[in-house]
C-alpha cells in the first residue's frame, strides 16, 4: 500500500504527526509520500487539486489529508475518473466553506465555487473514514460531524482534542494509523 498526506493552510510535510504515522506505516511495508503543497499560506484551489490528482497514480493508494488537505482531496476526487483510491482519511477537515476558517471572500470563492456533491465524490474512494477533535478551535466539531453523515461513516473522536496540530504536541494520534488500516 502507499500512503499520500496532504497537509493544511500553513502546514509542511513534516508537521505534528505526518512524521510518526509515515514511519508506523513503513514498518508495515508501506510506501508513504506527504508532498510540501505549493505556497502553504496563500493556498490556492487549482495548485493544491493539481498535486492530489498527481499522486492518483495506483489503486492501492490511502489518501490522508489534514485541515484544508482535506478540501484539496475532495475537490481532487470530484474531477478524478481513474480507479478509486483503497482509502480517503479526513483529519480536521472540511468539505464546504464556513466562517471561522474562510473569513474573507478569497478562500470561499476560490476553494468552493459550487457546493460538492457528494453523492458523486463518495464512490470515487473505496473506503472513508473522517477524524475530528471535539475541542477543534480551528475547524468547529460540527463540520466534523457533517462530513462524516455526507460520506455515511462514524465519526472519529479521538481522545486528544483540537486540530490535531503541531502547536498543540499532536505528534502521535493513534487513532489516525486504525483509521487509515481499518476496512482495507
Amino acid at each position: 500500500m502507499h500512503a499520500v498526506l496532504i497537509h493544511g493552510w500553513k502546514g509542511w510535510p513534516e508537521n505534528a504527526w505526518f512524521p510518526w504515522l509515515r514511519e508506523e506505516l513503513e514498518a508495515h511495508g508501506w510506501t508513504t509520500e506527504a508532498p510540501a503543497m505549493p505556497n502553504p499560506l496563500l493556498p490556492r484551489r487549482e495548485r493544491w487539486v493539481s498535486v492530489v490528482l498527481s499522486k492518483l497514480t495506483q489503486p492501492e493508494t490511502v489518501l490522508i489529508g489534514h485541515s484544508l488537505g482535506c478540501p484539496a482531496i475532495l475537490l481532487a476526487l470530484a474531477e478524478y475518473t481513474g480507479r478509486p483510491p483503497a482509502r480517503t482519511v479526513l483529519v480536521s477537515g472540511f468539505g464546504r466553506p464556513f466562517l471561522r476558517i474562510l473569513k474573507n471572500s478569497q478562500y470561499h470563492q476560490a476553494w468552493f465555487t459550487s457546493e460538492l456533491d457528494f453523492s458523486s465524490v463518495k464512490p470515487k474512494s473505496a473506503s472513508w473514514a473522517v477524524i475530528h477533535g471535539r475541542n477543534d478551535r480551528l475547524v468547529p466539531f460540527t463540520e466534523g460531524e457533517w462530513l462524516a453523515a455526507q460520506l455515511g461513516v462514524t465519526l472519529i473522536a479521538p481522545d486528544r482534542t483540537g486540530h490535531l496540530i503541531h502547536e498543540e504536541d499532536a505528534f502521535v494520534v493513534p487513532e489516525i494509523f486504525d483509521a487509515v488500516i481499518d476496512g482495507l
